[in-house]
């Protein structure tokens, strides 16, 4: 990981008062080992909440923060950008119950790719001890391990037009709102496209896992069982149940693996739009020269289905709907 800008700015608010900005006048040092260890905490606990995807709101205007990144891109002053961008919070701010907080906007670079976190941090008690006196004492200290408000661009992603450039964490929906507001991200990815992320994922993760066939089969259905009933219900798919399914006797291997891959880029969280969104999960399709396949994958479980080597078998098929395919 390569530091390029790092700035810590406060914003103080109590409840249904005026915010006030403390605004810093100058940049950490990128080169400070203590800096790099705090910035190194956050990327991964920022992976570690499982961010859900998506991409800024296509109103500019309305949602100018996306601007002002680009404004950075141009002029290199950070400082600045990150100054302007305050201004933008503590107007959204002004929501009833929303508090103040330390807000940390980090440049940085990995794997080739330049990213760029705002996160807002709150302060924790914890306790310290003077080793020569023994006394205990109550100590203020950044909270890093809670991120309810943070986002990520990919800016390598974004500028070059690519899907799924934005990530974020969506918290408390009724306490954070403002601050996807004052990002401006929504999560547009389409359903498709985060289930198709999923499949993929839980395809990788089988494979270093070894998963047999009957495994492979068991998890499967019980997870396109779980998508079923989500959409039924009309709620988000959560990763976290997910991984429950894939692997009962440790729920939280298929995150952990997730959250060591930087090349997968699952959801924590997304909702469903439409049956056919998650027809991976449960249907089949082959295809070859001069022929498309397609069924539930149920079928083979129930042995309608059959593989022998390379031939695929249906049984049970309607008689007069197969005289009038194979008439001559």
């Amino acid at each position: 990981m390569e530091l390029k800008n790092i700035v810590l700015h406060h914003i103080k608010r109590e409840e249904n008062q005026s915010p006030e900005l403390n605004i810093s006048d100058h940049l950490l040092d990128n080169t400070d080992n203590i800096v790099k260890e705090f910035v190194s905490k956050l990327i991964k606990n920022f992976g570690a909440k499982n961010p859900t995807y998506g991409e800024f709101h296509e109103d500019v205007l309305a949602y100018p923060f996306q601007n002002l990144v680009q404004d950075y891109r141009l002029d290199e002053d950070f400082l600045e950008f990150s100054k302007e961008s305050m201004k933008l919070l503590e107007k959204e701010i002004q929501v009833p119950q929303a508090k103040g907080g330390y807000v940390v906007f980090t440049h940085y670079k990995h794997n080739d790719a330049e990213f760029l976190i705002t996160i807002m941090l709150d302060k924790a008690e914890q306790f310290t001890i003077n080793d020569e006196s023994l006394d205990i004492k109550k100590l203020k200290t950044l909270d890093i391990d809670k991120l309810a408000r943070a986002n990520r661009i990919n800016l390598y992603k974004w500028e070059n037009g690519d899907d799924l450039y934005l990530s974020f964490i969506k918290g408390t929906r009724d306490v954070s709102s403002y601050f996807q507001k004052f990002i401006g991200n929504t999560d547009l990815t389409s359903s498709k496209k985060n289930s198709q992320n999923l499949k993929d994922a839980i395809s990788k993760y089988m494979r270093s896992e070894n998963f047999t066939d009957e495994q492979k089969e068991k998890a499967n259905r019980e997870i396109a069982e779980y998508l079923q009933r989500q959409f039924d219900n009309k709620q988000d798919v959560e990763v976290n149940s997910v991984s429950a399914h894939l692997n009962p006797d440790n729920p939280l291997s298929f995150i952990n693996y997730i959250q060591n891959d930087d090349d997968l880029e699952v959801s924590g969280n997304y909702r469903l739009s439409r049956k056919a969104d998650f027809n991976i999960f449960h249907r089949a399709k082959i295809t070859g020269n001069g022929f498309k396949v397609e069924f539930e994958k149920n079928l083979i479980r129930k042995g309608k289905v059959i593989r022998e080597g390379n031939d695929l078998i249906f049984k049970d098929l309607n008689k007069d709907e197969l005289d009038k395919q194979f008439e001559v």
